[in-house]
């Protein structure tokens, strides 16, 4: 199979992620049929669709006469055999659930063509593992989206250790005919590329607030103006030569030894876990939100990757 070939694409899961994901594909003209077993989040996706490609269109990231379009080739369906029986890709983006997700590919295993592409969206599962669950291991890849999925540039293709070079150089093309910036991750390990650098900032971000040495806000301020600026542009490899190699190993001489190295989550977060204050879904984590604040956030928050993609030649207007 070819770029070319790929007319029909399945996407299962019509969450946050499965719905941006779903339109970046149909935007980019692929028929695109979306399996969701909930019958609220199907009855909710077209108006989420449409909120989406509001912002975009007055981003000047979709032109106005194109989103009708789009939105037109997305098909939303309870029935995974139906969803599935032409596509040549099928995206999975049902929950973080290995048993589930194991499961999950059993059954398409048994419903799609032999040559059909299974990708999986899993933020850090094994790709291998996924892939033990199937006939296919040559056309099992991880392609790991970032949220929001129609802003973020950043996918990860992840070879399993059965994935051939075909499939993910497949996917790599896929990615960029889509406007995104794909990196090849080559071996399959838990957390990939970006969650293992996410994650390594986070804890030494939770060990600065258990110890006291800094609250959540002043936590947060510190890299928000701080490297969080930095990296939008430059990478931490490509800092480290700017800065130069012989300074940044002098430093990392005397002060790795003192980062967090702890092997569990700190109680400053499971307390807030254990009193039901899960982040903004429950109102209050670290902070508290309500339902105007939470929104105000999140217009703010996809404005600013908006600017931030233009300026860094991430995206391309389009004509509204």
């Amino acid at each position: 199979m070819t770029l070319d070939d790929l007319t029909t694409i399945a996407v299962a899961g019509m969450g946050t992620m499965g719905r941006g994901i779903a339109h970046c594909l149909a935007a980019a003209g692929y028929t695109v049929r979306c399996y969701e077993v909930d019958a609220a989040t199907r009855d909710q996706a077209t108006p989420l669709l449409q909120s989406l490609q509001h912002t975009l269109i007055k981003a000047g990231l979709l032109a106005s006469d194109q989103a009708a379009p789009a939105l037109a080739r997305i098909h939303l369906s309870a029935d995974l055999a139906q969803c599935v029986a032409d596509a040549q890709l099928v995206v999975e983006a049902i929950p973080e659930n290995l048993e589930l997700k194991l499961g999950f590919y059993a059954s398409l295993e048994e419903l799609c063509e032999p040559d059909t592409i299974f990708a999986s969206n899993t933020s850090g599962l094994s790709i291998t593992a996924l892939a033990a669950a199937t006939r296919r291991a040559d056309r099992v890849v991880g392609f790991h989206w970032w949220n929001p999925a129609h802003l973020m540039p950043l996918i990860e293709v992840t070879k399993g250790e059965g994935t051939s070079d075909h499939t993910t150089d497949l996917l790599m093309a896929l990615s960029r005919k889509l406007g995104k910036r794909p990196i090849l991750v080559q071996r399959d390990i838990p957390g990939f590329v970006g969650n293992r650098l996410q994650f390594a900032v986070l804890r030494e971000a939770l060990h600065l607030v258990q110890e006291g040495i800094a609250s959540p806000e002043d936590v947060d301020t510190a890299m928000k103006a701080g490297p969080g600026i930095r990296y939008a542009f430059l990478g931490p490899l490509e800092t480290a030569d700017l800065g130069g190699l012989d300074v940044f190993a002098s430093i990392a001489s005397y002060l790795f030894g003192h980062l967090a190295t702890n092997a569990e989550p700190p109680e400053c977060l499971t307390a807030l876990v254990a009193d039901g204050k899960a982040g903004v879904k429950a109102g209050e984590g670290f902070y508290s939100y309500t339902d105007s604040s939470l929104a105000d956030i999140l217009a703010k928050r996809d404005q600013t990757l908006i600017t931030l993609a233009r300026i860094l030649g991430y995206t391309e207007d389009t004509e509204a």
